[in-house]
């Protein structure tokens, strides 16, 4: 054992040793040992459907490990815990947790969710309120946080929901000894200035002498902010390595079990007639944005937080109400205050919204139900629903789009992220849209699913499709887009393609002032 391994053992605050987990027949964890040491971030890599979710509950008091053949240990500052861990585990051993899902109730105030559970009270079992709403507004202060705490959650933009769900968690570490501080995609929500707000906050936990395990998908995460890195492949931890010792190319070969080609695939625009042409959209914070998209053409619209993209996918589709605006798709006009989410489906648009929970998917439906769902009169002769057809040409977008396990009949929840993520496009891109509206589509993906999106977008384009990507991820708008637009206070400041659209331009162009 090298001096590296030596001293992370010696500072560990938790230590798994032959953790194992089924569901039914299939086993999803295998053997798994992991060492979290005191003041250091370790990344926790691999692929959707990998086995890091088990993990991470497991560790989170979640699940419990199986431990059939009693080999299975679990060392928390030195002491052994029995298995399985009571159901208060986490919570009186120091392990807060942070999952993709933003554990955030939108009906409740941001100071109920922040102190939920951890009211403290004194005479006759009253609450300082006074006290509880300065505390409160200090620690939104301090995190960036604009809200007030009687404010609903519900009326947070979504990148300070992600933040108030990761500070909840950094509240629920112990201030006397070293805890456990668990973020599952912690920047998934978050555009890229949201994010050094996110690494200051993971940095000062380490620095305070807490184990930080952050699950994430994006190597630049892990370069930046981590210190050592594990990556685990079908239910076994295949690498471990401290962060400085690797290579990108390295750990996509040990998340994959194999060398990657080209993430991004080549392609030679055919640009045809415009099929949407927008005019004077005036939103809640858009303001008189005009753009057009050809057949053929890949279009990307980006920003800053707030400055506006986030919105114009649902005011395009009619989900949401602008001021004023004109669209067309395919020669036919309409004004914005006519459009519904059925007359632009009816028009030749489809939507993949960012919120994959809330918006984009039922978790609670089938995954033949949700895909189905804009196709399902296909599937209706004579009154009657033809369940074998339905299903069996689900089966077959899901082995297309390779989506895994390819069963039409699980829950939609039961798919990992990056799964249920090519099952939902699956759903819109079988309908040959003449528009379709990507937002943030590969948010909480793992990077052989992120390839099979992008294969799916050059796909499309090449069919015709007129295809507007609304993202924060600029390495994509460069390698996939054919113009890119840039967005300042709700307007366009700038326009990039040809020798002028690459990374480094497009976050010039996002961070300058103006």
């Amino acid at each position: 054992m090298n001096s590296a391994n030596d001293k992370a053992v010696a500072d560990a605050v938790i230590s798994l040793q032959n953790i194992s987990k089924s569901f039914g027949p299939r086993k999803v964890l295998d053997g798994v040992n992991l060492t979290l040491s005191g003041g250091q971030v370790h990344a926790l890599l691999g692929q959707n459907g990998s086995g890091k979710s088990t993990l991470i509950k497991i560790l989170s008091g979640v699940y419990q490990p199986d431990d059939t053949d009693r080999r299975a240990r679990m060392v928390l500052r030195g002491e052994p815990i029995n298995l399985p861990p009571d159901a208060d585990f986490a919570a009186t051993a120091g392990i807060a947790a942070v999952h993709q899902d933003l554990p955030i109730i939108s009906s409740a105030s941001v100071l109920e969710n922040l102190m939920i559970g951890r009211f403290e009270t004194g005479l006759a079992w009253r609450i300082d309120w006074r006290r509880v709403r300065n505390d409160v507004a200090r620690a939104l202060g301090e995190f960036g946080i604009h809200a007030t705490p009687e404010q609903a959650a519900s009326e947070l933009p979504e990148a300070d929901r992600a933040m108030l769900a990761i500070l909840r968690g950094l509240q629920g570490l112990p201030p006397d000894r070293p805890g456990v501080l668990i973020l599952d995609e912690p920047t998934a929500h978050l555009p890229r200035d949201g994010v050094d707000r996110v690494f200051a906050a993971i940095r000062r936990v380490a620095s305070q002498g807490h184990a930080v395990l952050l699950v994430t998908h994006r190597f630049d995460e892990v370069f930046a902010v981590t210190d050592r890195v594990s990556v685990i492949r079908d239910g076994v931890i295949a690498h471990v390595a401290s962060t400085g010792s690797c290579t990108e190319r390295e750990l996509i070969r040990a998340i994959l079990g194999f060398d990657l080609d080209a993430l991004y695939p080549e392609r030679e625009t055919n640009a045809g007639e415009i099929v949407l042409d927008v005019d004077n959209l005036c939103g809640k914070r858009v303001q008189n944005m005009d753009f057009a998209v050809r057949r053929g053409e890949v279009v990307g619209i980006t920003g800053l937080i707030g400055a506006g993209q986030e919105e114009i996918p649902y005011l395009l589709f009619g989900a949401r109400r602008a001021s004023s605006g004109s669209i067309a798709v395919c020669g036919q006009s309409f004004s914005q205050a006519e459009l519904s989410p059925a007359k632009s489906i009816r028009a030749g648009m489809a939507l993949l919204p960012a919120d994959r929970r809330n918006a984009s998917g039922v978790g609670a439906a089938s995954v033949r139900e949700n895909v189905s769902l804009p196709v399902l009169q296909r599937f209706f002769k004579n009154g009657f629903l033809r369940e074998k057809a339905e299903r069996n040409h689900v089966h077959e977008l899901l082995g297309r789009f390779e989506v895994r396990p390819s069963d039409p009949e699980l829950p939609l929840s039961a798919l990992s992220g990056g799964n249920q993520q090519k099952a939902l496009l699956a759903k819109w891109f079988q309908m040959k849209p003449d528009v379709l509206l990507l937002h943030e589509p590969t948010h909480g993906v793992d990077v052989g699913s992120r390839r099979t999106i992008f294969r799916m977008i050059k796909d499309a384009a090449d069919a015709g499709a007129a295809i507007v990507l609304f993202s924060t991820e600029y390495a994509d708008l460069a390698n996939l887009c054919d113009r890119v637009v840039v967005m300042r206070n709700g307007q366009k400041s700038a326009e990039l393609s040809g020798s002028t659209l690459g990374e480094q331009r497009i976050v010039a162009e996002c961070m300058m002032e103006g």
